[in-house]
């Protein structure tokens, strides 16, 4: 049983050493030339503003719906 481990165990190890990985370690010459694209860039920017403005107004809205929230000229109260 000891040695069945030991083979097992050895098995495991030498599969962990000499596995690929399935990323690439370098980028390619493609990978290098999208990094360097200012229109890329941009849309990646953009698109995180999009979606933290979206999470906002999801948040506000949720707390104007909710009941145990009021809105006033004077600012936010909750009840409680």
């Amino acid at each position: 049983m000891f040695s069945f481990m030991k083979t097992l165990v050895l098995l495991l190890l030498s599969s962990l050493l000499f596995s690929e990985t399935i990323y690439e370690s370098k980028p390619s010459k493609v990978n290098h030339a999208a990094m360097q694209n200012k229109k890329i860039k941009c849309r990646i920017i953009c698109d995180k503003k999009v979606y933290k403005e979206q999470k906002i107004n999801d948040a506000v809205s949720f707390y104007k719906n909710s009941k145990a929230y009021k809105f006033d000229r004077s600012g936010f109260n909750s009840f409680e």
